[in-house]
């Protein structure tokens, strides 16, 4: 069964004369745990680390609003992930981080407002400022450097040939990006200006897959805000061309994307969508947001859950997104500050 699922795979990557029928498997996957563990052995993930983590601090810079530093993480694979790290100037520690992860951009400094192209301002219009928009909205921001992107692309190799590359090899992209994010909050749990206990992921498109895959996988993520990501199989993966590194071979044997809410709940999910969206469907958003809303109901947790719906295409958006987090933020501050009973 699962060459079969690999093959398909691999055929919808190249395109295929006709669309047949998506099958997503009813295997009985006996408890949340379980669930995990199967997605992590789909996507390769390396095992749980138990190993000092390892930066090097490679410059500081600042504005009037806050501090940018650039790290160098090593990762789970022995290789260095390039990271910034802002830090807001007007606020007190520690500050509630926001991992911000880009999608297929030429890097990660579109997170932080940098055009070096045309095409960067395009794409910072479009919402991918996310860095930025997180320090404006109180929040400390991590940006990682994404496999396959930026500084972590191979020259003359694009993000589609690597994943296939990586496939080949039995490590999933999707799989190496969601170890770099959980490296990620390994790196925040050792700053002590950071705070561990409040921390967010979010992207658009390929950055808003990881952070859901992250959310389902670490459950340090408090807050997972997928952008132009979120949707049943059939109606985006399966129908429109995708770059390989969202695939997962064997994945359907387990669960549609919308079932895997079951490992974020009932912690915060906030879905964006476009509805002009090229590469998914609204509707198929609205299939998996309903999926989504029973999980959470199972959990009595509905107030968790989130769907916003921008006017436009495959872009985040800001000014739906942003008010949603920052209420979210503060319920997660109030919590974390109610006195426990060994306070009173």
């Amino acid at each position: 069964m699962k060459i079969i699922i690999n093959c398909l795979v691999l055929v919808f990557l190249f395109g295929c004369p006709s669309q047949p029928e998506i099958l997503v498997s009813t295997i009985e996957v006996s408890s949340e745990d379980s669930l995990r563990n199967l997605l992590a052995d789909i996507m390769s993930l390396p095992s749980e680390s138990t190993d000092e983590v390892s930066y090097e601090l490679i410059s500081t810079d600042e504005t009037n609003t806050y501090i940018l530093q650039q790290f160098s993480i090593q990762s789970q694979y022995g290789d260095q992930i390039p990271a910034y790290l802002l830090t807001p100037k007007n606020l007190p520690p520690p500050y509630p981080v926001m991992i911000t992860l880009q999608g297929h951009a030429p890097g990660m400094y579109i997170s932080v407002g940098e055009a070096r192209t045309e095409r960067d301002e395009k794409l910072i219009a479009g919402g991918r400022d996310i860095a930025l928009q997180a320090i404006a909205n109180g929040w400390a921001a991590l940006t990682i450097e994404q496999r396959g992107f930026g500084e972590q692309a191979q020259e003359g190799v694009v993000c589609n040939d690597l994943s296939l590359r990586e496939l080949m090899r039995g490590k999933p992209m999707l799989g190496q990006r969601v170890a770099d994010v959980m490296r990620g909050i390994d790196f925040i749990e050792t700053q002590d200006d950071l705070n561990a206990d409040l921390i967010g992921c979010m992207g658009n498109s390929a950055g808003g897959t990881v952070s859901y895959f992250a959310a389902c996988m670490d459950e340090r993520i408090k807050l997972s805000v997928v952008s132009c990501s979120f949707c049943t199989y059939e109606r985006s993966w399966l129908k429109y061309h995708h770059c390989a590194c969202g695939y997962l071979p064997g994945l359907l044997e387990v669960a549609d994307m919308p079932d895997l809410a079951e490992l974020i709940a009932p912690r915060h999910l906030l879905i964006v969508a476009g509805k002009e969206d090229y590469i998914a469907d609204i509707e198929g958003v609205r299939d998996g947001y309903a999926t989504a809303r029973a999980i959470y109901q199972q959990q009595n947790a509905l107030d968790h859950v989130a769907l916003l719906e921008g006017d436009g295409g495959h872009q985040f958006y800001p000014d739906l997104a942003w008010p949603v987090i920052n209420t979210i933020k503060n319920n997660l501050l109030y919590e974390n500050s109610e006195p426990t009973q060994t306070d009173l």
